[in-house]
């Protein structure tokens, strides 16, 4: 029983922990702070995976990344996204979703390139908040059309 009891004392301060380091990693700014990486650690990467899939072409694994999508730029003519999606954190209704993005026309997108309202909040960082829910985006500028974002729902 007292061996039982230890390894359950310190099964829950091993898992307390951990929420601990992933709650200051997230107030940090985690997300953005891993995209900036990313795309520092693996531009030429990222940047061959973005002509390919832009082109309708298969490509490449890039370290990180869960899964590229093509989106449309909403409001845009003949505009498209390559859209790199390397987090997620949540469960149902409360998920939040990161990655990096590569614009053609080198301008800030939506989510998934739909056409929101982004308002600047400084040079190269952009927001959108929902009117009357909790749904919040956020996309900062990593630099030659790339851009990082956190999509919270």
């Amino acid at each position: 029983m007292n061996g039982r009891r230890r390894w359950l004392l310190g099964s829950a301060g091993a898992v307390l922990a951990l929420l601990l380091v992933l709650g200051a990693w997230w107030l940090q700014g985690g997300p953005r702070l891993w995209t900036q990486r990313q795309l520092a650690a693996h531009r030429a990467a990222f940047a061959a995976a973005a002509e390919a899939a832009l082109a309708g072409e298969p490509w490449a694994n890039v370290p990180g990344v869960r899964n590229v999508n093509v989106w449309p730029k909403e409001g845009a003519e003949d505009v498209q996204l390559a859209d790199f999606t390397t987090g997620a954190w949540g469960l149902g209704p409360s998920t939040s979703y990161w990655g990096i993005y590569h614009t053609a026309d080198g301008a800030p997108a939506g989510f998934q390139g739909t056409d929101m309202a982004l308002t600047e909040d400084a040079a190269g960082e952009y927001s959108w908040q929902e009117e009357g829910g909790d749904n919040r985006y956020q996309t900062w500028c990593l630099g030659d059309g790339w851009y990082g974002y956190l999509m919270e729902f």
